[in-house]
């Protein structure tokens, strides 16, 4: 079995030490196992956020260290590999919770081999509020309805497609050889994009069940304006993600039909109807997909 492991969180305004405390504790368990647990914050804004995080300073093998900001999440993903001890690396985001009491383990025994990545999968969890947020959230409603998409049994038919990078397990040369995509400035799609270059590269994606929870869910006007940014990432690279997003098969779809003009029509009398029902208390799924199908298509005019 592996016998090292870099664990990476990377931070921006979140407090990683609950999820530190406790991947922490799941490592020292395990016999003979070296490791370092490394925070890199990417410039937080959050005065009292990074007084938190500095608490990781006092846990045992990890450390918390604050960078300025990069000019984009790839950069930050690649300077924070190259800063990790050891041959291999658990990359985990800040916001997400840890689900099982041998999550650790299950990576290191995964049968992984040097230079392979191994994906776990993301679950949903809204604890006591999940009625209320269902109804109100849109992040909620749009992950859960998604989660099924994250199971090991959907990933396994395709692991490149199905690529994620909130809770992935790699060697040390994978990101030697194929790093984040730096081009990609804005929010959005630098996942896709690696989990597309892994593929031509021809690196061994496994996916195991080993999930990491959502807990966290912004408010509805927030994630629509982060999904407008990862929308435009998605047309700026849309020549490259042909076949790695449904958004853009969908529109190829429409295209096709020759209702273009009719989908960039609607979208231009109805987007500020649709964005209303959205940050709204009440925000519909299929409202969501078609105000970001017709906000792509006017992006790209197609």
């Amino acid at each position: 079995m592996i016998n090292e492991l870099s664990i990476l969180i990377p931070v921006y305004n979140d407090c990683a030490v609950p999820l530190v405390r406790r991947l922490s504790s799941q490592a020292c368990a395990v016999d003979g196992l070296r490791y370092e647990i490394l925070v890199v914050d990417d410039g937080s804004t959050d005065a009292a956020m990074i007084v938190r995080n500095k608490a990781v300073d006092g846990i045992p093998r990890c450390r918390y260290v604050a960078l300025p900001r990069h000019g984009c999440r790839a950069a930050m993903r690649n300077d924070m590999a190259r800063q990790a001890r050891y041959e291999w690396r658990l990359m985990v985001d800040a916001r997400l919770k840890v689900v099982a009491d041998d999550f650790i383990l299950r990576y290191l025994g995964s049968g992984a081999r040097p230079g392979d990545v191994v994906c776990g999968g993301v679950v949903v969890d809204g604890g006591e509020c999940s009625a209320r947020l269902y109804r109100e959230n849109l992040r909620f409603r749009y992950e859960k309805r998604e989660e099924r998409n994250h199971s090991v049994g959907a990933r396994l038919k395709e692991p490149y497609k199905a690529f994620r990078t909130t809770n992935f397990f790699h060697h040390r040369s994978v990101l030697e050889r194929v790093p984040y995509d730096e081009r990609i400035k804005g929010y959005g799609y630098e996942d896709v994009m690696l989990g597309k270059a892994l593929g031509e590269a021809g690196v061994r994606v496994l996916c195991i069940d080993n999930p990491v929870a959502y807990t966290s869910f912004e408010g509805n006007a927030a994630y629509l304006g982060k999904m407008e940014e990862a929308l435009r990432t998605l047309a700026a690279f849309s020549d490259e993600l042909v076949g790695y997003s449904p958004l853009l098969s969908a529109l190829g779809l429409v295209g096709r039909l020759r209702l273009g003009w009719a989908l960039r029509l609607w979208h231009a009398a109805a987007a500020k109807a649709e964005r209303a029902c959205l940050v709204g208390r009440r925000p519909s799924l299929l409202v969501f997909k078609l105000y970001k199908l017709g906000y792509l298509a006017a992006l790209l005019r197609r």
